[in-house]
C-alpha cells in the first residue's frame, strides 16, 4: 500500500505540475496580444516624434530667417534715424540761414525805404 501511494503521489505531482501546451497559450496569448497593441503604439510615437522633429527643424529654420529679417530690419531703421538726424540738422542750418537772409532783406527794406 505505500508503494501505491508513493505511485499515486508522483504520479498526481507530475500531472498537476505540468502544463499542456493548450493551458499555456490560454495564459499567454491574452499577453502577446497586449505586447502586438504596445509595439504597434510604440511604433505610432515613433512615427510622430519624427513628424515632431521635422516640424521643429522648419519651425527653427523659419524663426532664424525671422531673427535675420528683423536684424535687417533693426539695421535700416537704425541709418534711417542718422540720416533723418542729419536731415535736421541741414533743416535747422536752412532754417537759420534763411532768417538771417530774411533779416537782412527786412533791413535793406528799411533802409531803402528812408532814402
Amino acid at each position: 500500500m505505500k508503494k501505491y501511494l508513493i505511485i499515486a503521489g508522483a504520479t498526481f505531482i507530475l500531472l498537476s505540475g505540468c502544463a499542456t501546451k493548450e493551458y499555456v497559450k490560454e495564459q499567454t496569448d491574452p499577453i502577446y496580444q497586449k505586447l502586438e497593441k504596445i509595439e504597434k503604439q510604440l511604433e505610432n510615437m515613433n512615427k510622430e516624434i519624427s513628424s515632431l522633429r521635422t516640424d521643429i527643424k522648419t519651425i527653427s529654420s523659419q524663426v532664424d530667417s525671422v531673427q535675420w529679417t528683423a536684424k535687417e530690419a533693426l539695421k535700416k531703421s537704425e541709418e534711417a534715424v542718422k540720416e533723418s538726424q542729419a536731415a535736421v540738422i541741414q533743416a535747422q542750418d536752412a532754417a537759420r540761414k534763411a532768417q538771417a537772409a530774411a533779416e537782412t532783406s527786412k533791413k535793406a527794406f528799411e533802409l531803402q525805404q528812408r532814402k
